[in-house]
């Protein structure tokens, strides 16, 4: 399906390419006397233009596209709606409502094509606009390939969490030999509720989304609450990461490698999920790795099983094998290879081999599990990350997100 998508974007990019202004290919006969936009986030932009000419104009369109990750080039076509005349106005507004939101800070490039009852065409200069939440007073911090926004809490709070950041991303390319090949933006909100007043229909259980597209993080974060912060911008900037250097058009990771890879980057397992581990362990209940190629049980039990089989999955093949060949492996997802096909290539055995592998060595105690600190969590599971990309939005289980304050 993929190859497919890929192949119809790649032809319609071929086909419409030519609409896309490259210079200004304008008549003297038209000229634009205005040309506005006005951002109300999360829910709209507003285009507005203004346009004169010697005959009738007759028609006024709007292209815009929107800088992304993408495998083939995409843009929106609008017809405004004009009354023939020398001098017209025309507006139109984008409604996320129907389309889904973007980030703060996504950048849309647009422009006109305005021609009149003559036949002449003027395609205007593309202009950007920066989609901006401009209800609160930011503030940045950057370093390396990472950037911070924030507006609540002082200076402090900020580096301790870039700090925080950094020493992930550095684990990471020790332990796996990924590393971040774009700039990551995160947008720290001062809770959950100002968060959700950033999204377009948002669920009420939402503490941060992913935009996978933009490179974009945003995250609820009380200054209080700061210890849970960093180990969540851990975990999804580990998704980045793995996101950026495996990224292609025909294939995508099995769910286990990807969500132990953020597991792993954590650090030691924290208590909860070792619990559900060794009592999955004595009772001879372990999840396979097949079914771990698929998404994660939405069944709490399960999901906190499948999370923590994932981190002793990503352990095993980095202590047993070694940093470079799990880059290797990484290395050959990235050219869309299948997932027996991957472990073959690097390791010599496929996902059945891993399977029996890797249980043998959680039984006879191989893999050592090292809990972290402990945090009290009350029953159940919910879903606190939403993920949106690729022209849908997955929601993700963040499982120690019900919790209560106390630590042990």
């Amino acid at each position: 399906m993929k190859r497919q998508l890929l192949a119809l974007g790649l032809m319609l990019g071929m086909l419409l390419g030519g609409l896309f202004p490259v210079s200004l290919s304008a008549q003297s006969s038209i000229s634009i006397d205005r040309n506005n936009t006005s951002i109300t986030f999360p829910s709209s932009i507003g285009f507005s233009i203004t346009a004169s000419s010697t005959s009738n104009i007759t028609d006024i369109r709007l292209y815009y596209t929107v800088e992304r990750k993408s495998f083939a080039q995409i843009y929106s076509e609008f017809v405004l709606e004009v009354t023939p005349a020398l001098s017209v106005s025309a507006s139109y507004s984008w409604d996320m409502r129907y389309t889904g939101g973007m980030p703060p800070g996504a950048r849309v490039n647009y422009w006109y094509r305005i021609t009149n009852e003559d036949g002449d065409v003027l395609i205007s200069p593309i202009r950007t606009l920066v989609y901006n939440d401009t209800r609160f007073d930011w503030q940045s911090i950057s370093e390396g390939m990472l950037e911070i926004y924030w507006y609540e809490g002082d200076q402090a709070f900020a580096e301790e969490l870039m700090e925080s950041a950094q020493a992930a991303l550095v684990r990471l390319a020790a332990d796996t030999g990924a590393e971040l090949k774009d700039k990551v933006t995160l947008y720290i909100y001062a809770n959950s509720s100002d968060l959700q007043s950033a999204m377009v229909f948002p669920a009420e259980w939402t503490g941060g989304v992913a935009y996978t597209d933009f490179n974009v993080i945003a995250i609820g974060i009380a200054s209080y609450d700061i210890d849970w912060g960093k180990r969540a911008i851990t975990h999804e900037l580990a998704h980045k990461v793995t996101g950026q250097i495996t990224s292609n058009p025909y294939g995508d990771l099995p769910v286990w490698l990807n969500e132990g890879i953020s597991m792993y980057a954590e650090g030691n397992l924290e208590a909860v999920y070792v619990n559900y581990l060794i009592w999955a362990i004595n009772q001879d209940k372990l999840i396979s790795v097949q079914s771990l190629c698929s998404p994660f049980s939405a069944n709490s039990a399960d999901a906190y099983l499948s999370y923590a089989e994932s981190f002793t999955l990503v352990n095993y093949l980095i202590t047993n094998y070694g940093s470079e060949k799990f880059s290797d492996l990484l290395e050959t997802f990235s050219h869309g290879a299948g997932y027996d096909e991957a472990l073959l290539a690097v390791y010599g055995f496929d996902i059945q081999g891993l399977n029996t592998k890797w249980q043998a060595a959680l039984k006879d105690g191989t893999i050592e599990i090292q809990p972290a600190r402990a945090i009290m969590l009350t029953p159940g599971l919910v879903v606190l990350f939403t993920i949106v990309g690729g022209g849908s939005i997955i929601t993700a289980f963040w499982l120690w997100s019900n919790r209560v304050a106390s630590r042990t």
